[in-house]
């Protein structure tokens, strides 16, 4: 059986390249979705679901 997380964690690697994109298991609640860019290990983004990534990633992409 397929786990429901991997082709929307598929579909945001796949949509932001630059990024490393991963999840979390926690022992309570929710999974955490993460992600940083490749080429700055400093700054980390996380969410509570698989619809608020690409919404941070596209925050933080945009140069204003």
């Amino acid at each position: 059986m397929q786990n429901p997380i991997d082709p929307a964690l598929a579909q945001l690697q796949a949509d932001w390249p630059l990024w490393e994109i991963w999840t979390v298991r926690r022992v309570v609640g929710n999974r955490v979705w993460c992600a940083r860019r490749r080429d700055d290990h400093k700054r980390i983004l996380n969410a509570d679901s698989a619809e608020h990534p690409a919404g941070y990633l596209e925050d933080a992409a945009d140069p204003r």
